[in-house]
């Protein structure tokens, strides 16, 4: 009950300090949601937005040219003619092509953002929480050791009393309010940064229930059964792409000749009308180093792609490792606790006839050092929790999910 009495002060301590004065509540499905609305992918809107057809297309025709001639420089020798030089087909269809592999390009490197953007946010969620219940913690300690120094205070003139004792306990209170300074400093710049992200000044999550170590360890092996690329991979993939249909508009990067309209309209012919069609043969090409710069990005990024094919299967089987690791030494430390059972030991000399109050808060601050102990690899495994879930690119992956919520709630 006092435990939950000190959280409690801190929680409302920390919420009628803050500045901001909004009524609304927002979830931690809300906050992570907040990943898809940030100002850094508007701008993958804005290029896909312009890349419409009309904005990159080759014309039809690339040229349509008049002209007229007169070889003997007389009246009767003048002639016109229409001619007009179609695109290039090829590199018609290839440009369109090249530019659909950017657009793709582009939602790539969004989806890369939008990963990016929530694992940030998972991160400060974590240190949020981590940070409220150290606060939490380290305000129990100082009651407790405020207590043993009371009781000493108390205790003066007894036989009984302890200077070097009392002067560790008030040591202990210097070092307790020490610590308490500096978490609450750490929590209210992590609540702050999550509000300012919100838009809000009432942050409210003490309903919020993480997911158990149980339910991580079940779900990670269930993710770690499916081998999906990630986004990364797949952004150098499609930039491969991107390369090699750049390429190939190079490579059709030539005029495929003409057609010509003649008409003379003072000669005695039985047609004062003629035509002329010429045909260029693509046999000297004056790009070719522009072709070999994309043939070397693309063999640049082909060989990328394979580097990190290999490092990120090699990353997913690291991360997959060290989870199920910190997970195993967690229940050790879980164990252990168990059998010191302090508590029942704290029970036991309080109900003997002997009773010492400074043995039991001895105990108590006992009981909370091995609970900050716990704390801390419990959040170690929801750290490493969400680096596998990084690195198995399951973060954004749909549906949206709140992976740190204790139910798996979807975000929508």
């Amino acid at each position: 009950m006092r435990t939950a009495f000190l959280f409690l002060t801190v929680c409302i301590f920390l919420v009628s300090s803050n500045p901001f004065k909004a009524t609304a509540q927002h979830t931690v499905s809300d906050f992570l949601l907040t990943a898809f609305e940030d100002r850094n992918t508007t701008h993958f809107d804005a290029q896909k937005a312009f890349l419409k057809p009309r904005n990159y297309r080759y014309p039809i025709l690339e040229e349509v040219e008049l002209r007229m001639g007169n070889d003997e420089q007389t009246y009767e020798d003048l002639q016109y003619a229409l001619r007009v030089r179609p695109g290039n087909p090829w590199r018609i269809r290839r440009n369109d092509a090249f530019f659909n592999a950017t657009r793709k390009e582009l939602e790539l490197q969004k989806r890369r953002e939008y990963k990016e953007n929530l694992m940030m946010r998972y991160e400060l969620t974590l240190e949020y929480f981590l940070n409220r219940e150290l606060a939490a913690m380290v305000e129990e300690s100082l009651d407790i050791v405020s207590r043993k120094a009371n009781i000493m205070e108390e205790n003066l003139q007894s036989e009984l009393f302890d200077g070097k004792d009392y002067s560790e306990a008030k040591l202990d209170q210097v070092e307790a309010i020490e610590k308490l300074e500096e978490a609450l400093v750490k929590l209210n710049r992590i609540q702050a940064e999550i509000e300012l992200i919100l838009d809000t000044g009432d942050l409210n999550w003490i309903n919020f229930s993480l997911i158990q170590v149980e339910t991580i360890e079940e779900l990670a092996a269930d993710i770690a059964t499916q081998s999906n690329p990630s986004v990364e991979l797949d952004l150098i993939s499609q930039r491969a792409e991107v390369a090699r249909q750049e390429g190939r508009v190079e490579k059709a990067d030539f005029d495929i000749g003409y057609a010509q309209l003649e008409y003379f309209p003072f000669t005695n012919r039985k047609s004062n009308y003629g035509f002329s069609v010429g045909v260029t043969l693509p046999i000297f090409k004056d790009n070719k180093p522009q072709i070999a710069e994309r043939k070397l990005d693309e063999l640049e990024l082909e060989g990328e792609f394979e580097f990190e094919q290999h490092r990120d299967s090699i990353n997913k089987i690291r991360e997959y490792q060290h989870l199920k690791n910190l997970i195993a030494q967690h229940r050790l430390m879980l164990k252990k606790v168990d059998e010191l059972n302090l508590k029942a030991m704290q029970n036991n000399l309080a109900n003997s006839e002997d009773f010492d109050p400074l043995t039991i808060l001895d105990l108590q601050e006992g009981i909370a050092k091995l609970d900050e102990v716990i704390l801390k690899s419990r959040f170690r495994v929801l750290s490493q929790f969400v680096d596998f879930l990084y690195t198995y690119d399951a973060l954004a992956k749909s549906p949206l999910t709140n992976y740190l919520s204790e139910d798996l709630m979807l975000i929508e």
